[in-house]
């Protein structure tokens, strides 16, 4: 009994507890040298779905178009957007990592309404490893910088529009850790 109770706490000592953090800064120790998605070398128009190296975006509702309409708003060249007021595009973006990730973030923009905008991770299995709410840039053209340090593997994430009201937002700069591949 004693032996199996040593066991026990002999073991437990070896537990890690990994907890995630938001990122609000392109920055970040997570992300020293790590990859960048700038979307110039993309061809502007408007997708269902586009892959980038092992970074796959999808829609999951209407469409995503890579766009230079304004510079400013955080976006200098050509960038990610959901469409213009008279184009709605997605209210959900999913961002698939083929590799995996521990660690994501990119510039947020043109988020300009009090719409709340979720930034979610998810593991392999499709559990949620941290949720992290967008706020809202208004005008700013500050680089406003914002991600997830999971602390373990992020198989995708989503950016989602919580509430009913269309925002025409722009993500810019995807900056990823490329991790080990992630089991189908």
């Amino acid at each position: 009994m004693i032996n199996k109770l040593l066991i026990a706490i002999l073991l437990s000592s070896f537990v890690v507890t990994v907890s995630a953090a938001p990122i609000i800064s392109a920055a970040d120790a997570s992300l020293v040298g790590a990859d960048v998605i700038d979307f110039e070398t993309e061809t502007m128009g408007t997708y269902n779905s586009l892959s980038v190296g092992d970074v796959t975006f999808t829609a999951l509702d209407n469409h995503l178009r890579i766009d230079n309409t304004y510079q400013g708003y955080n976006q200098q060249g050509i960038y990610l957007d959901n469409g213009t007021y008279s184009n709605n595009g997605f209210w959900t973006l999913k961002i698939d990592f083929a590799n995996g990730t521990d660690a994501f973030g990119f510039t947020w923009g043109m988020a300009e309404t009090s719409s709340p905008w979720d930034l979610i991770a998810y593991d392999a299995g499709g559990n949620v490893i941290e949720n992290f709410l967008l706020p809202s840039t208004g005008p700013s053209n500050a680089g406003e910088f914002f991600g997830i340090d999971a602390g373990q593997t992020i198989a995708y994430a989503t950016v989602g529009n919580t509430v009913a009201g269309y925002d025409w937002i722009a993500i810019d700069n995807v900056t990823y850790q490329n991790g080990p591949a992630v089991p189908e």
